[in-house]
């Protein structure tokens, strides 16, 4: 017993002892890591490797290459992560888009399928363009060696995360005004993290708030951190002035604003994305645009989305895939700019399949153009689907090639929109177009549409490097009736102040109608496209840096449309033959210049050519019109 107690005495003092001595040992731990190596070694007392301390010195030495390691375990862990992040995204699909799908590369600001890492970044851009010297050296600059770490000074305890420059986002497959918007594949954990900050169900209870980011890259964005909710604001100012060879009444020289427009879009959760555009041209301010896009699975959104609200008809690649803003010419081609579908409420089905080789729309609309409301219970049905069929056949000169088919079909029974046909603008209920555009034929009072209206176009688009060729033809029908009653007015129609109700007519006139148009375009400064999307940013925007007078881009262009309707719009009193002619062929040649990514001069020269002569005032009739445009554009 007297043992037992003796050894329990010994291991009490070795135990106190041991405390004391580790509690020194991590004392000069705590100094050392303060100062650099040598100066902690100066500082102990006893440096004889047999002197009686020499084991706490092994245990702090220990210690000490123990922390270090464990410093650099970290290290190579946030460079193993970085690496593996970088690996996935360079194999699999940026929101979608496949590795070898050239759609969208070897573009500026294209689809950058490789986001720089910061950490590996050079104080340069980082561009795939740079000097491959100056990446090595770069390299070689952010590489550490154990033996640095050896040599430099104890780091804080806490690393500083390392942190990966945020990829470019991808161009819209659509511009604003054109079919759609840019689709993002939105992190599955979004949701959950909503969910989250969300926390547990109360009555009447408000949403989370959350942290958001402003910029500025094609417009005024504003996204919450986790990109959960966005918003987005766009500018459209368009400024004309048109000089006419022939003018009359009502055709006059003129400056003119055709379009202002201001873009309100982003999404609200996965689930919705949401699209408002107001607008001010010849008529008043209007509501041009008000949309929202459902999906019910963002996994998915790309090949299926439900469209409703007010929206531009799918009819035509012109029409759908090119918006008013990335225009050839300053306007559309002419059954487009005059028969399109232009603007309805309905409801539409979109989106792509066969990695983005097939693109389908498919909706049920009201059916009188660039209404807000309809005045029968049937519903026009269009359909537009384009196909890329080489786009994954790897011969880089046939990828880019688009065939598009359009189909239109409904029963109208409304005003006339439109009621007079031009060669220079969209559509517009405004008889204030008619001072700005040659007009070649305009309806008599009390025509009015009653009928079947049918309509097919066929599209071929090609892009390849700086050359673009469009081509499209379209056909079809469209029913008429004359009444001696007197017609609400379209103004009142678009304003849905007035009623279409009460007008009929046992006779209907159906008049053919058939158009077509080809364009070709070629950029002289070297840029390429695509697809007509926020058209591109010029290699050398306009300005003076670099000891020279930059150009921009400059794309030239040449189009020729044509539009022809039936003698059965003379023979019926629908017009007046002696005033107006069914037939019209215009060409546009001239210059864009695109001085940076937000500002645009059209420069065109338009030769209208009109199957019999047309009225431009008492005594004045021609034959052919010549239209000298200049335009500039601010968009973004």
């Amino acid at each position: 017993m007297d043992r037992l107690n003796k050894m329990g005495i010994v291991l009490a003092l070795t135990g106190t002892m041991l405390v004391f001595l580790s509690l020194g040992a991590v004392r000069l731990c705590a100094q050392e890591g303060v100062g650099d190596v040598s100066s902690s070694e100066e500082s102990e007392p006893n440096t004889d490797p047999d002197g009686p301390d020499w084991r706490m010195r092994i245990e702090q030495q220990l210690r000490r290459l123990e922390s270090r390691n464990n410093r650099l375990q970290k290290r190579y862990d946030q460079l193993s992560k970085q690496y593996n992040h970088l690996q996935k995204q360079g194999s699999e699909g940026v929101f979608g888009i496949v590795p070898n799908n050239p759609d969208g590369k070897g573009i500026p600001n294209g689809v950058q399928f490789r986001p720089t890492l910061a950490f590996l970044q050079d104080d340069g851009d980082g561009s795939e363009g740079s000097d491959p010297s100056e990446a090595k050296s770069a390299e070689k600059k952010q590489k550490r060696t154990s033996d640095d770490l050896e040599g430099q000074e104890e780091e804080e305890k806490e690393e500083a995360p390392i942190t990966i420059a945020p990829p470019r986002r991808p161009r819209r497959q659509s511009g604003l005004g054109g079919a759609g918007q840019i689709i993002e594949d939105a992190p599955r954990q979004n949701m959950e993290a909503y969910v989250d900050l969300l926390g547990s169900y109360q009555r009447n209870m408000r949403p989370p708030r959350m942290p958001a980011s402003v910029s500025f890259r094609e417009g005024l964005e504003i996204r919450s951190a986790d990109d959960f909710i966005t918003f987005e604001f766009h500018n459209l100012t368009q400024a004309d002035y048109r000089d006419f060879s022939n003018t009359g009444d009502a055709l006059h020289n003129n400056f003119v604003i055709p379009r202002q427009r201001w873009y309100l879009q982003g999404q609200l959760t996965p689930y919705a994305y949401y699209y408002t555009v107001i607008n001010r041209g010849y008529g008043p301010l209007d509501v041009l645009d008000s949309w929202v896009d459902f999906n019910f699975a963002p996994r998915y959104k790309e090949k299926f989305q439900i469209r409703v609200g007010r929206m531009k008809t799918p009819f035509s690649y012109e029409y759908i895939k090119i918006s008013e803003s990335d225009l050839i010419a300053p306007e559309r081609s002419l059954f487009i700019g005059n028969f399109a579908g232009n603007r309805q409420i309905g409801a539409m089905m979109h989106g792509q399949l066969f990695e983005r080789q097939m693109e389908y729309f498919v909706g049920a609309f009201n059916g009188p153009r660039r209404s807000f409301q309809g005045y029968d219970n049937s519903k026009d049905l269009y359909t537009f689907l384009n196909f890329k069929p080489f786009l994954h056949s790897g011969l880089d000169w046939l990828e880019q090639l688009n065939l598009s088919t359009s189909y239109n079909v409904g029963n109208e029974h409304s005003p006339l929109q439109p009621a007079f046909l031009t060669t220079a603008n969209d559509q517009s209920p405004s008889a204030n177009a008619q001072n700005v555009s040659p007009t070649f034929l305009e309806f008599n009072n009390g025509a009015f549409e009653n009928g079947m209206r049918m309509a097919w176009g066929g599209d071929l688009t090609y892009y390849y490097k700086s050359f673009t060729l469009t081509a499209g033809y379209q056909g079809g029908y469209q029913q008429y009736s004359f009444s001696s009653q007197t017609l609400p007015s379209t103004k009142n129609f678009l304003l849905g102040t007035d009623a279409f109700v009460g007008f009929g007519s046992t006779q209907r006139t159906t008049v053919p109608l058939e158009g077509w148009n080809v364009a070709l375009t070629y950029f002289i400064t070297g840029e390429e496209i695509t697809r007509r999307v926020y058209l591109l940013e010029p290699k050398r925007p306009f300005g003076f840096y670099n000891g020279r007078l930059n150009p921009g881009a400059i794309e030239l262009f040449s189009r020729v449309s044509n539009l022809q309707l039936g003698s059965q719009i003379f023979t019926d009193n629908l017009a007046n033959p002696a005033l107006w002619s069914n037939k019209a062929t215009a060409v546009d040649t001239g210059v864009n210049w695109y001085l940076n990514n937000y500002v645009r001069i059209y420069i065109d020269w338009q030769h209208a050519m009109f199957g019999s002569p047309v009225y431009l005032g008492t005594n004045h009739y021609t034959k052919h019109e010549n239209l000298y445009w200049l335009r500039t554009q601010v968009f973004f």
